[in-house]
């Protein structure tokens, strides 16, 4: 009978070799980065030297990844700029560097026109508008990171025959 040995926990005893691995998986932020290497116990200078390298070498770039986020939320299914800084944040993006990159992406965009792609993406379907409905739509708008005039011009002309096609 063959005996297994569980894995070598010398394997990622350096910080580097833990960081390549959870880059090898997905891209992160250097925030999450940071959280993550200290969550498997890594001495705080250690993990600065680790990140140094990796963004000397190219494998974190904050900034990159942010837009890339930002304009696949966009494009996916549209939404306000506090959603997204809601979005950056909780991938521990840091704050001024995430403001000022949502307000660049959003110089591109009217917001006005972003909230009606997404109300004709929400009631695609929809051919009779209840008050309810709108209501519902009102609160869809409002959690996709909306403003509340915007939102409320969305509403007003929202569920005339010619949105609902």
């Amino acid at each position: 009978m063959l005996m297994r040995t569980p894995a070598s926990p010398a394997r990622n005893r350096t910080p580097m070799h833990a960081a390549l691995k959870i880059l090898s998986r997905r891209q992160v932020s250097r925030g999450q980065m940071q959280f993550m290497l200290s969550t498997k116990g890594f001495a705080a200078d250690d993990i600065r030297e680790c990140i140094g390298k990796l963004e000397e070498w190219g494998y974190l770039n904050d900034e990159e990844l942010a837009r890339n986020i930002v304009e696949a939320m966009i494009r996916n299914t549209p939404c306000g700029k506090r959603r997204c800084l809601y979005e950056l944040e909780k991938r521990r993006f840091d704050r001024e560097m995430a403001k000022a990159l949502i307000d660049q992406v959003y110089a591109e965009y009217d917001e006005l026109d972003l909230a009606h792609a997404a109300a004709k993406q929400y009631a695609k379907h929809k051919a009779q508008w209840t008050m309810r409905d709108k209501q519902r739509l009102a609160q869809w708008l409002y959690r996709r990171g909306f403003t509340e005039p915007t939102i409320l011009s969305v509403i007003r002309t929202f569920g005339q025959a010619d949105d609902c096609e």
